[in-house]
Formats: structure tokens, sequence, C-alpha cells
């Protein structure tokens, strides 16, 4: 038989063992050509009105996020099929084959599995795009219609970077087959007793383990200010370290010391197989840090998608709480206003609100557009309008600064802030997002004074008056039009009365709905990735636990016993990750709140439970795969 042969016959009579691996590869090309196709593909061409250069430049960014995800993912996935097939392939030295026919003939077979994965990625990201985009679009709350329609570029790109990554794995592992000897490749797959490591040695791992792991979760609750990206930082590359430290010391020592608890080993068939997982552990704890900190960056993912949802939301709540709003520098009849614009729409509320302009230079500023409101005309504004307002008494030296809503934000409310205007200073008692003003407060600087200390200042700038209504159906604001142009070359010319009107415009926008739409799809991809490498990895030690098993059998002990046996260290492998993810997760999550000033609590609720479900599925193909495979 041919070596191309014989690697096409192994390929056939193992493709049970490389069904994970040829899934986990072909999801991943799956969600890289649709992150593709989004750029490319002419269905998306509807979206021009909404930004779609930005957009292209926003899924271009997290598909080489995802390729970089990818270059690892293959890596450790290719190295733990390397690391399976070695032992067979070593056989075939006694067959007369050398190392580097040994090589070409893994490479050949690396080759399949990686055209089949590809092929599989390709055809179920073509046959799926227009779903995918669909439902892109439907997270994104952008309606359009989607048309199926397919184009070159992206399954060429999509080819392209998988074959470059797929290729560099392959070559490296014939080049680690061909440096190899017999006996290594023999003995690869047997396992090797972990030796005994010096105590004080292990303790001082503990101790950095933990230490290091604490000190990150106190970077990242202190994330909300002007250090917030220092601290960001810091507490990623600590809580990197720290799991990969306590997998490597801490948890393999606690498990180590449970077992010289006599009457905790001897419950629940704990002797076979606790002693196993420290070992385990230990040797595998790059594999299990890999898993915990996919797990982490995926809920974090996920909370920054609902973080950004919710900061869009109220953004464009903000914008769009005035549809129009007429400014006056002399009163005009509210009622009057109103009763014009509702000819051709219902007016929902109206409010009147006086506001003075000033000078930077009563700011004791530069430059700037600048403006003060009297607290008790606000108060009555905002009950007119069904907003909050909580500042019932303002002294006469205190004062209230009305901001906007940003998508994100590292400055931090200073409590003992002031603000000089005139001759006075005045405490500045919060900082206020809420749309008072409407998007007025987006392009000044607007506080809120008491009304005496209102009535001593407005005679420093000049008084006009701002008229805010919000209609019923925003998409018929056209129509009131006509009427603001008569109000306006009635009460006087555009420099004494004018008006704003607010459409529904999103355009500008846009990307923010896709983008946490990406990371909801980034978050699917993460956590199924994560546990596609404990299911390969528990695929590969199966392989190494045959032997074990099999003497434990002759030993007398029943099948039913191993099988529970199994399914407590299966049971562990994936819930201790799970564990240490929703720890660190809530410091993670509560980070990105204090940046994006948003409440993320409810997130660990959710992902927890929806990790939880899609682990416990996976715990059970496990548990069936392991057991069939060693109890064969």
């Amino acid at each position: 038989m041919s070596l191309f042969g014989l690697a096409c016959s192994n390929f056939k009579r193992s493709v049970k063992e490389y069904a994970s691996l040829i899934i986990a590869l072909a999801f991943s090309v799956f969600i890289f050509f649709n992150f593709q196709n989004v750029v490319f593909s002419d269905s998306m061409d509807v979206l021009e009105n909404f930004n779609k250069d930005y957009i292209d430049m926003i899924v271009q960014a997290a598909s080489f996020i995802f390729g970089v995800f990818l270059f690892f993912f293959i890596w450790y996935a290719t190295d733990v099929f390397l690391s399976q097939r070695k032992r067979e392939i070593g056989i075939y030295t006694f067959m007369g084959l050398d190392n580097v026919r040994i090589g070409k003939m893994y490479a050949i077979e690396a080759f399949l599995i990686g055209v089949f994965s590809l092929a599989a990625g390709l055809v179920f990201g073509i046959l799926f795009s227009k779903l995918f985009q669909m439902l892109l679009l439907r997270i994104s709350d952008i309606s359009v219609d989607i048309r199926f329609s397919f184009s070159l570029p992206p399954v060429l790109i999509t080819s392209v970077i998988f074959g470059i990554i797929y290729g560099i794995m392959i070559i490296k592992g014939y080049v680690s087959i061909v440096r190899s000897s017999v006996l290594s490749m023999l003995s690869d797959a047997k396992r090797q007793e972990m030796k005994n490591e010096n105590i004080f040695l292990t303790i001082f791992k503990v101790v950095l383990g933990l230490a290091v792991l604490g000190t990150g979760y106190v970077f990242a609750i202190n994330t909300g200010g002007l250090q917030s990206l220092v601290y960001g930082l810091l507490a990623v590359i600590l809580v990197v370290a720290g799991t990969y430290l306590l997998y490597g010391g801490a948890i393999p020592f606690f498990i180590r010391k449970l077992t010289e608890n006599k009457k905790f080993l001897y419950e629940k068939e704990r002797n076979l197989w606790v002693n196993n997982l420290a070992y385990r552990i230990r040797r595998n704890y790059r594999t299990y840090g890999i898993v915990t900190v996919l797990m982490i960056c995926s809920v974090t993912v996920l909370a920054t998608s609902i973080a950004l949802k919710q900061r869009y939301e109220k953004m464009i709540h903000f914008q769009e709480h005035y549809f129009c709003q007429v400014t006056a520098m002399h009163r005009l009849d509210k009622e009057q206003i109103e009763k014009g614009i509702s000819e051709k729409n219902q007016v929902l509320y109206g409010n009147e609100i006086s506001l003075t302009l000033l000078n930077p230079d009563v700011f004791h500023r530069e430059r700037g557009s600048y403006g003060i409101v009297p607290c008790s005309v606000l108060k009555e504004a905002a009950k007119e309008a069904e907003l909050d307002f909580p500042y019932e008494d303002i002294k006469e030296d205190e004062a209230v600064y009305l901001s906007h809503v940003y998508l994100m934000s590292f400055m931090e409310f200073d409590p003992n802030t002031t603000a000089e205007i005139g001759e006075e200073s005045y405490h500045v008692l919060a900082q206020d997002d809420t749309a008072y003003l409407g998007r007025l407060q987006e392009s000044m600087n607007i506080y809120v004074v008491s009304d005496k200390t209102y009535e001593k200042l407005k005679t420093l700038g000049l008084e006009c008056f701002i008229y805010g209504f919000q209609i019923a159906e925003p998409e018929n604001a056209e129509a009131s039009r006509a009427y603001l142009d008569t109000l306006v070359e009635k009460e006087g010319d555009s420099f004494t009365v004018g008006y704003n009107m607010f459409l529904p415009d999103r355009g500008e926008m846009a990307w923010i709905p896709i983008m946490y739409s990406l990371c909801v799809f980034m978050f699917v991809t993460l956590i199924l990735a994560a546990g596609s490498i404990i299911f390969i990895k528990l695929n590969n030690d199966a392989y190494e636990d045959i032997e074990r098993y099999k003497i434990l059998k002759k030993l007398g002990v029943s099948e039913d016993v191993l099988k529970r046996a199994m399914k407590h260290e299966i049971r562990f492998t994936y819930y201790c990750p799970f564990v240490l993810m929703v720890i660190t997760s809530y410091f993670s999550v509560r980070a990105l709140g204090n940046v994006m000033k948003t409440e993320l609590t409810t997130v660990n609720v959710y992902s927890a439970v929806a990790i939880i479900l899609l682990f416990f599925f996976i715990y059970l193909v496990s548990v069936r795969a392991f057991q069939k495979k060693v109890l064969k």
C-alpha cells in the first residue's frame, strides 16, 4: 500500500476519533467566513445608509481578533492530535518506515482533516450566510431586507487564512516527528508519574498564584477613572498569570491534601479518580488555564455586548427625547406652538425652559458655549417631560452640571468639583446625563443653579427660551416643518427665533449595534471553543487510561463503579474552570460596568446559566465517548 493510501486508510478508520476536532475547526471557519461575508456580500449593500464603511472596519477588526484566536486554537488542537497519534505512528517504524515517511504520512492525514474542516465550514457558512446576517441585524435592531448572495472574496480570504495557519501547524508537526526518536514516539502517550515537589516550592507557588490573582481582582475593581486603561491592562495580565499559577500549584496542592483525608478519599469511589485528577491538572495546567481564560473572555465579551446595547439605547433615548426644540430670544406662547404642531402630529409632551447664555470668560474659560438654568423651571420642565428630577433644593452656592450620555467614559465625577461663575465659586453637586434639554446638552456646558442665583447671574448674559416637544410618530415629523417655518417668519427672523428638528436617523451610530451583535457571536464561539478543548483533551486522555481501567477490571472492580469514577473525574474537569470563571468574571464584568457606566450584574447570572447548560450537554457526550473508548 502506498504512503498516501495508508494515510487515507488511517483517516477513514479514525474519522470518528477526529469528529470533535473537525467540528471545532469547521465551526471556526464558519464564523470567520460569515464575518468576511458581512463585508463583501452584495446583500449588505442595504446598509449604505447606516455608515457601512465604518461597520466594515468594525467587522474587519473583529475578524482580526478572531483570526488571532483561530491561530492559537488550531495550534492547540493540532498539538493534541499529534500527541494522540505519535504512539500509533511510532509503531510504523517496525514496518520499515523511517521518520521522514512517517512525518509525510502524518502530514497527509492532518491535511485531510484540514480539508474536511475547511470544506464543511465553507459549505455551511454559505448555506447559512443569509441566516447569519439576519440574526446579526435582528440583534442589532436594524430593519432591512436581506437577500441571499454569493461572492468569491470571503471564500478565498477564509481559505487562505485557514490554509496558512493550518499549514504552519502541519509543518510544525512534521518537523516534530522527523526529529523524534522511536522510543519517544512509543512512550509519548504513556503516563509518567508526577515527581514529588519540594514542599516549600509548592507552598510558594500556591501563595504566589493566589496573591497574583487577588491583585488582579483589586485592579479590576478600581477601574472606572482616568487610570482605567492602566488598571485594566494590569488586571488582565495578573488574572491570566494567576489563573495559570492556580492550576499549576494551588489546585493540585489542595486536591493532594484532600487525598490525605482517608474518610474523604474512600467515599464515592474517590480513590479511583482523585489522585489521577491531581496528576492531570498539574500536567495539563496550560490547557486548563487556556479554557478558563477563554471562558472569562467569553463572559466579558457578552457583558460588552450588553453594555454597548444599554448605552446605545440610552444615547438614542437622549438624542430623541425631543423631536423639536424652538429657541427664541423673547417669550413665546408654548400652548400656541403645541397647537400648531398638533395639526399634523400628536404631541406627547412639551415644556418651556428659560436659559441664560454666558460668555466663556464668565466661567473663566477661553472658549466654549455656556449657560445656566433655574432649578424651579427645570424641575417643572422635567415633570412635563416625565423625567425624574432629584434636586429638590439647590442652595445658592451649589450647582448641577448637565452632561450627556457617552458610550464609555474614563472620567469619574469628583464630589469636590467647583464651578467658577463670575466672582463666585459654586460646589457642583452632581454631573447628570438626563435629557432635560435634549441635544442642547451635547453642544453646551449647562449648569442648574438656584432661582436666586439665576436671577443674580442672568444679568451677565443673554436670556433665551427653549420650547421642547415630542411627538407620537417621529417618522411623520416632516409634516410639521411647514408650521415651524411659518412660526419663524411670524415671530421674527432666524436670529431671534429658530428651531431644530431631531429626526430619527441613527446612521452615524449604526456601528454600535453591529458591534454588540458581533460580540454575541464571539461569546458563542469562545465558549464552544472552550468546551471543544476540554472534549478534545478528554478524548486524548482516554488513550492513557485504557490500561489503567483494564487493570482495575482485572482486580475485580465492577464496570458500574468504574463508570461512576469516570463521571466524577470528567465532571470536575468541566466544573473546575466553570467555578473559577464565575468568580473571575464577576470582577471583569464589574470593571467593564465601571467604564461603561452601566449595571451588568445580571450578565454574570445569565452567562453562567448558559455556559453550565452547554457544558452539561458536552459533559454527557464526553462521558459517553470516554466510557465507550476506555471500557470497550
